[in-house]
């Protein structure tokens, strides 16, 4: 099912860095600003999971509290992200193999502000391009603000690959719906934000738990691994 793949194309929170903790807390500040009141954590993470976080935002135009909410994530409360254990070994196996590695997401900031992010947490050095959410938000209707469509047609045209022989990683059921639209394989990962449920129902190629998991999902675990990546730094 994962042969011949040429890009790899990540989304950024809940499936490299951890997203919860930061995710909150922003929510919080974007309800403060509105001058909503707070709501508890566990009432969070239940509607969190279950991608029903609009109904904890009492406003007639939720379309405006989520790009507030959007603007504000890149640059607070960073110390809350993290990268995941065995993120970046996963990554360096798959670009050994001469995969090439993409990065999209739904922040409002610069690539360079995300770029920046990911030196800190050791991951930088291995992105060969990124899209945020900012450099196609013009494009966009607001019922898609969620959608990754726009960003991973611009990542691909980076990276000079065709959808059919690539891969998105994502946490988020929007995520899976996007990449299966354009025709890429999706990988859904359990470090994020979506329940095990909800990221079934998406129908994607593969769940797994974490990024970790995905060299022995492409194969390039265990005895023959090196003669295939050797193999495949080979294809023309």
């Amino acid at each position: 099912m994962f042969k011949d793949i040429e890009a790899v194309i990540f989304d950024l929170d809940g499936t490299l860095v951890s997203v919860e903790e930061r995710f909150y807390r922003v929510f919080l500040d974007t309800l403060k600003a509105y001058r909503l009141p707070p709501v508890e954590k566990e009432l969070f993470m239940k509607k969190f999971r279950a991608n029903q976080l609009d109904d904890l935002v009492e406003l007639e135009d939720k379309h405006k509290f989520w790009i507030t909410f959007l603007n504000s994530y890149s640059g607070a409360h960073e110390k809350f992200s993290n990268a995941f254990p065995g993120t970046r070994e996963a990554i360096k196996i798959l670009r050994e193999g001469g995969t090439k590695i993409g990065l999209v997401t739904g922040r409002l900031c610069e690539p360079e502000d995300v770029l920046a992010e990911l030196r800190e947490r050791g991951l930088g050095d291995l992105i060969d391009a990124i899209v945020t959410k900012k450099l196609v938000l013009a494009q966009l209707k607001p019922a898609e603000l969620f959608s990754r469509s726009l960003e991973i047609i611009q990542v691909l045209e980076m990276l000079k690959v065709n959808p059919q022989k690539s891969v998105l990683v994502a946490d988020y059921v929007a995520d899976m719906e996007s990449a299966k639209g354009l025709g890429l394989k999706a990988v859904a990962v359990l470090s994020g934000s979506s329940d095990q449920e909800s990221l079934v129902r998406a129908a994607p190629d593969a769940v797994i738990k974490s990024v970790v998991e995905l060299p022995a999902l492409f194969g390039l675990t265990g005895p023959k691994a090196q003669y295939r990546r050797q193999a495949l730094e080979r294809r023309p």
